[in-house]
């Protein structure tokens, strides 16, 4: 099942309903929980103190590593139920 991006703009959030506000703040704290929280853990257990000279792929083995660890971080932010995204959303969600 896959996650259904909404347009976050401030013109779109000014007319927007508030079901889809809603699902921008859902978006949105998904988003900052994957590139706060699940980012660095990805990119920390990615850093290998055994890399050598020999038997690694460079430079773009570690750029492709950096953008699948992005994705990763997206991927699990939007599907961890219950977790921090979830208590700050509803944090958020009262707020607003």
């Amino acid at each position: 099942m896959g996650v259904a991006e909404v347009q976050l703009s401030p013109a779109r959030v000014a007319t927007a309903s508030a079901e889809y506000r809603g699902r921008m703040l859902r978006q949105a704290v998904n988003e900052v929980v994957g590139s706060v929280f699940y980012g660095p853990m990805l990119e920390m257990a990615r850093e290998n103190p055994l890399k050598g000279r020999f038997g690694h792929g460079g430079r773009g083995e570690d750029i492709f590593g950096a953008q699948l660890d992005m994705e990763l971080a997206r991927r699990a932010s939007h599907r961890a139920d219950g977790g921090l995204a979830e208590t700050l959303f509803k944090r958020f969600e009262r707020k607003a």
